[in-house]
């Protein structure tokens, strides 16, 4: 009977300080790294003709594409809940983000 108290009693302590302690993130589209920067001679890259995908937020719904090649004005980037990385560029009238992973910029 001693154990099963002692074992429940360390089981809701850590679970305790789980949930004060640790952080958890509150939202799941949440934006978890923002590093400010200002890019003018940036490139669409790709080793075939396949257009690069512009879309309004990260990962978010595309709202045009970009050929290879298309220089572009790169803005901020921006890591996604996935680990994924993002540049904000200059796009049309606006902005519009593109895979970090796709662009070449120096």
């Amino acid at each position: 009977m001693k154990n099963k108290f002692l074992i429940t009693a360390t089981l809701v302590m850590l679970m305790l300080f789980g949930t004060i302690v640790l952080s958890h993130p509150t939202l799941a589209n949440t934006i978890t790294e923002f590093t400010p920067t200002f890019q003018d001679n940036c490139v669409v890259k790709g080793d075939n003709d396949a257009p690069l995908r512009v879309r309004s937020t990260p990962n978010g719904k595309a709202i045009g594409n970009l050929k290879v090649g298309t220089d572009i004005l790169a803005y901020d980037v921006v890591k996604d809940k996935n680990g994924k990385y993002w540049t904000k560029i200059k796009y049309k009238k606006g902005f519009g983000y593109v895979s970090t992973q796709f662009i070449s910029c120096g």
